[in-house]
């Protein structure tokens, strides 16, 4: 609990701070700043001097410099917008402004008098939404906003000046003020007088009472029963101590001043408290079941944030209602000149190597092969991964009626076949558990994957090596040795993928492993297909890598999964992982995991996670090994909006070249949307993780690898935000203008991303100017330039101006489809030496330029 004199400093210079927080408990303080409090979501208490009110959701309050006030929390949840302002800021041109008071609370007036109030909302959001955005001179654009609110309050509010003489004298009695909450706070919890606080100031009893009552707003003992009570509540919530232990350890005499106190403040008892909104709930003589007990813990991100932001963010429109111009920055330029004399450098274009997809079956459908093979004839992918081999859907493991095992290839071999045909390699993970050999019924998704262990490890073993045998049998030893086989998926979220814990998936692998190569030792096998947050936060893979190290097992490969975001509460990970443990159903657990809150990673989180992971595996293998990330995307929900849009198409580029010579694979997951591990998106557009949607249209995420997959064999330079390859004498220049996600989506707040708006959750970004400057260049040549950005190539940029039609009809669609490509430009010229062209690249864009030499 902080009870402090609040030093406040400016960001990047600004004489503004700005914050999003929720009171949760009693808290005093003062500081020299101007603070602004709007209320988004919920009531807060606030007291300032001798003034108690009751803030509710839109009310706006301004608190001025040194003047002593508290806030507390009243039974809901609530969210607040802080923007404290230095007025020592404007001391230099306008000096009266430090010695201002201003009367400023918007409660006081009803709803036709809160023009001018809706003024200041519309300041305190477009200063937030600068601050998120960070484009080019925010600062500029935050300090004029700086201004402007502080011209408006000046001209528009009733205020007071402070002279000088009373300037010092409030300067002392906060030092004094200060002095006297330490001493409350150091001996809250035992029998204080003040008598005793007078003592220690120096002071007689009746001027520190008068004294304490002016300043503070409220009398000693009010002050002592406020964080007595607030330290009773964090105990009630987070402590399993009884009701008369607690009374105790804050303070209280005995129960019934505590009961009484409580009664009148929350209008309930103690115990009626902790049943409502406790953490974990006990009984008074301590016999409790923790596990049956445990309870939801509330923050304030499980407010509805959502709709609080949007109401902030529509004070953005003017009150004349002309929304306001948020793209008036200007264009970056940058000069690009190289010599495709330059030898060059090879390297392996890894992203060729993996795709993904979501389950076996799924590979059977003919809408399914159709949507691939356009994506093998335009890209031409190596191998491709995906889920449950041996799930019940596939109909592999049977029994006859006497309690034989009879093994049924008809579906491994009609998906493994039509693989063949065209031309593309399994990356086979083993999984999941047939029902046959389950220990367990648990199970995932909505089509129902087993994810315990086999009752018995051998029949899973016979399994596998039955399986591989089938597979050379009929395809030859020599194709089956260039597979993968990759053992389970994500054991380390246990009890969604996984039940048994890290060690038993160390000895279920090492099983599997010793049957794949008990067949032929240069079969390929791995894992343990973890996600990258049990990378960062626990020792799960280097446990791992110590394990198979130190006991020999086979690892010819390591697979990871890398999404960019995490959750906003680990606690909350913490009680669903619990509650599938007590056996609540995993389809409800596992749609109330898609929903949580999300925060997301920064840009280069990719990036820094193969690096980690390369250092682990260099560190603690004795030999070499491959690493593939057999799941890769910007979110690992599949109703993400985000997937559909153009931002996925720089976000693939930016990261695979960034991620150049220091991964075999990554499988971007995955390239349709025709999958089921939640229910069939209703919507063309629902965010489904697909580089293709339900209905074949290409999203500019496929484009994405369409672009890469007309590189040049060699680099000839490469920086941020630009390649230029060559293949012979044919060049390829490829530039694209990405940015990343803003501060408050990064941190979990949606409200800006729509089913029809999906671009403001992004910083802002200029559009990109581009000199390139080749030299070196002989010849006549045909030079094709491919656009693709919001105006030309993306199908949900398209549908957003047709109308947002559902369920299309084949004429809609076939519309789509023409107008869901990249634009292209052909020309011929003859090259002396030289070429110089200038591209104009918007956000979210990519321009990829082929210079074919022609006879």
């Amino acid at each position: 609990m902080k009870y402090f004199y609040e030093l406040i400093k400016s960001e990047d210079g600004l004489p503004v701070k700005s914050f999003i927080h929720s009171v949760d408990k009693f808290e005093m303080h003062w500081h020299g700043e101007i603070e602004i409090i709007l209320v988004l979501q919920g009531t807060i208490n606030i007291r300032v001097g001798n003034e108690r009110f009751l803030l509710e959701e839109n009310d706006l309050i301004l608190i001025n410099k040194n003047e002593v006030h508290n806030t507390s929390k009243t039974k809901e949840d609530n969210m607040l917008l802080v923007l404290q302002i230095n007025p020592e800021y404007y001391s230099s041109y306008y000096p009266r402004f430090n010695k201002m008071i201003f009367n400023c609370k918007s409660f006081l007036y009803g709803k036709e008098e809160q023009k001018s109030f809706d003024m200041i909302r519309h300041h305190l959001a477009k200063i937030v939404w600068e601050l998120n955005k960070k484009r080019e001179g925010y600062q500029l654009i935050i300090g004029a906003e700086a201004h402007l609110l502080a011209a408006f309050l000046v001209n528009n509010f009733d205020h007071t000046f402070i002279e000088d003489e009373k300037s010092v004298s409030m300067n002392k009695d906060i030092v004094r003020l200060q002095s006297i909450i330490n001493y409350i706070n150091r001996n809250m919890e035992r029998r204080i007088t003040l008598q005793e606080i007078a003592d220690n100031e120096q002071l007689s009893v009746y001027y520190l009472s008068h004294f304490i009552k002016k300043n503070m707003g409220m009398s000693f003992q009010e002050y002592l029963n406020n964080i007595r009570l607030d330290k009773t509540v964090n105990l009630l919530l987070n402590s399993d101590k009884t009701i008369t232990e607690i009374s105790y350890e804050s303070g209280f005499a005995s129960t019934k001043s505590l009961n009484k106190l409580f009664k009148d403040v929350y209008d309930c008892s103690p115990s009626e408290y902790r049943k409502a909104y406790g953490n974990i709930v006990y009984n008074e003589n301590k016999d409790r079941n923790e596990d049956s007990n445990k309870k939801k813990s509330r923050t304030y991100l499980d407010v509805d944030r959502k709709a609080a932001f949007k109401r902030l963010f529509s004070y953005l429109k003017g009150l004349d209602n002309e929304v306001q111009d948020e793209n008036t920055f200007s264009t970056t330029k940058d000069v690009i000149s190289v010599d495709v004399r330059n030898e060059g450098v090879n390297y392996k274009p890894y992203w060729k190597k993996l795709i993904t997809y979501s389950r076996a079956v799924e590979g059977l459908r003919k809408g399914w092969q159709n949507q691939f093979e356009e994506l093998q004839n335009d890209i031409g992918f190596e191998y491709i991964r995906f889920h449950s081999i041996f799930s019940d859907d596939m109909m592999v493991y049977n029994l006859s009626e006497e309690g034989h095992i009879i093994y049924n290839w008809s579906y491994v071999d009609e998906l493994l076949d039509y693989f063949k045909k065209v031309n593309i390699k399994p990356f086979i993970e083993l999984g999941f558990m047939p029902s046959e050999i389950k220990s367990l019924d648990e199970t995932v998704f909505w089509w129902r994957a087993n994810i315990s262990q086999p009752r018995d490890i051998k029949l899973w073993t016979d399994l596998v090596v039955e399986f591989i045998k089938h597979c050379i049998n009929r395809y030859g030893l020599k194709e089956v040795e260039t597979w993968y086989f990759e053992v389970w998926n994500e054991p380390d979220l246990e009890y969604f993928f996984w039940i048994g814990g890290k060690e038993a998936y160390f000895k279920f692998y090492e099983a599997t492993a010793w049957a794949v190569k008990s067949v032929s030792n240069k079969l390929k096998v791995g894992g343990p297909s973890i996600t990258h947050q049990a990378i960062s936060d626990s020792t799960w893979l280097e446990d791992f890598l110590i394990y198979c190290n130190k006991n020999d097992v086979p690892l010819d490969f390591v697979s990871l999964h890398i999404y960019s975001e995490s959750y906003s509460s680990k606690e909350k990970v913490q009680d669903i992982m619990l509650r599938a443990k007590q056996g609540e159903s995993q389809q409800e657990l596992m749609a109330e995991w898609r929903e949580m809150q999300r925060i997301y990673f920064g840009k280069d989180h990719t990036y820094d996670t193969l690096n980690s992971a390369n250092d682990k595996i260099n560190r603690l293998l004795s030999y070499n090994t491959e690493l593939h990330i057999t799941e890769w995307n910007a979110s690992s929900y599949s109703r993400n909006l985000i997937h559909d849009t153009c931002f996925m198409s720089t976000f693939i580029i930016s990261n695979i070249l960034k991620s150049i010579n220091i991964v075999d694979s990554i499988g971007y997951w995955t390239f349709t949307d025709i999958m089921e591990e939640a229910k069939a998106g209703i919507s063309p557009f629902h965010g489904g993780f697909g580089l293709i949607n339900n209905n074949g249209l290409k999203k500019p995420s496929y484009f994405a690898y369409y672009f890469l997959s007309k590189l040049g064999e060699k680099i000839i330079e490469q920086n941020e935000e630009y390649i230029i390859t060559k293949s012979g004498e044919d060049i390829q220049i490829l530039v694209y203008n990405h940015t990343y996600f803003d501060d408050l989506f990064l941190n979990g707040d949606t409200s800006a991303l729509t089913n029809t708006e999906r671009y403001l959750v992004y910083e802002e970004k200029a559009e990109r100017e581009v000199e390139i400057n080749i030299n070196g260049i002989s010849g006549k040549y045909k030079i094709t330039r491919y656009q693709l950005n919001r105006e030309y190539g993306s199908v949900f940029d398209e549908w957003i101006k047709m109308g947002t039609p559902e369920n299309m009809t084949q004429e809609e669609l076939n519309y789509l489809k023409g107008k869901a490509y990249p634009k292209i430009t052909v020309e011929y010229l003859n090259l002396d030496e030289y070429y110089k062209e200038k591209l104009y690249i918007p956000v979210h864009g990519i321009e990829l330029m082929t210079l074919e030499k022609k006879l």
